[in-house]
């Protein structure tokens, strides 16, 4: 069963909207966290096109993640978490850049510890998390230098 089915089974959450249709697995998900994925009244997804420039509402988004994760048990999005390092970096804010760097790094790899692979996607493979992964070490550096 996948983790939205299990979420479903634990919560038992009604599947239908009060005019009939069905609800879609992001209102599923702010039903079944209590809102832990919303950010301005909105899920994280819907504020990657307008918000994706805005460096606040990508950190309150990455915060969204993380408390979806321990919340609801969902990998928390590395989109997030790369605009902050991206838009950080663009405005020379390596100490920040390097926090949401790590802080990705460090919960992703504590979620697999505790959950394994089985049954969830394993995001550690693919290029957002890699691309934060590469970029911690220049961050590093850059504050070095800053420092000097």
């Amino acid at each position: 069963m996948n983790l939205l089915g299990r979420l479903l089974n634990r919560k038992n959450p009604d599947l239908k909207k009060s005019d009939g249709s069905t609800k879609t697995s992001g209102e599923l998900i702010t039903e079944i966290t209590d809102g832990a994925n919303l950010v301005n009244g909105k899920q994280t997804w819907e504020l990657v096109a307008e918000g994706k420039s805005d460096i606040e509402i990508m950190k309150e988004c990455c915060f969204a993640e993380l408390k979806t994760m321990e919340v609801a048990g969902l990998v928390p999005a590395p989109y997030y978490f790369e605009r902050v390092a991206i838009l950080s970096r663009k405005e020379k804010l390596y100490e920040q850049e390097i926090f949401f760097c790590e802080q990705y790094i460090e919960k992703v790899e504590d979620f697999y510890k505790k959950h394994g692979t089985k049954g969830y996607a394993d995001v550690r493979k693919g290029p957002r998390y890699k691309a934060i992964v590469k970029r911690l070490p220049k961050a590093k550096e850059l504050l070095k230098k800053q420092k000097t």
